[in-house]
């Protein structure tokens, strides 16, 4: 019976954690949890750094953000999730939530094409014919 205490201790513990990780999560992912003010012309770098000082970790490398990256429009979307994916999009990039409740911008990458073998063992590819 004595080694049964730490056990169920650290499984208490282990689920009360789990369970304060997905409050905190649902609450940063909460409508309305992103309010800053937005306006066409902004640089994407600064409205990111915005969001940096609200609380939501947002994290991206210098060099996939340019200078001419501005808002088009003012968005429309106030969840984080939907706020990213508004103003990332139109410059092909795309923002993951880490399991450590951060959000990666990364590049979006096209699929290559599928190749396929013909009759003759030959690797042909299916790219479109221009």
């Amino acid at each position: 019976m004595p080694r049964t205490w730490p056990v169920l201790t650290l499984l208490f513990v282990a689920v009360t954690g789990r369970a304060g990780e997905n409050e905190w999560r649902n609450a940063t992912n909460d409508p309305g949890a992103a309010r800053v003010w937005l306006h066409p012309g902004v640089p994407i770098e600064t409205v990111l750094e915005s969001l940096n000082s609200k609380g939501f970790r947002i994290s991206y490398r210098p060099e996939h953000l340019t200078p001419s990256m501005t808002l088009l429009e003012r968005p429309k979307a106030r969840r984080i999730d939907s706020l990213l994916r508004e103003i990332l999009t139109p410059y092909h990039l795309h923002a993951d939530h880490t399991l450590y409740g951060e959000w990666k911008v990364k590049p979006i990458r096209k699929k290559r094409p599928k190749a396929t073998l013909t009759a003759e063992n030959t690797l042909i590819s299916r790219a479109p014919k221009q």
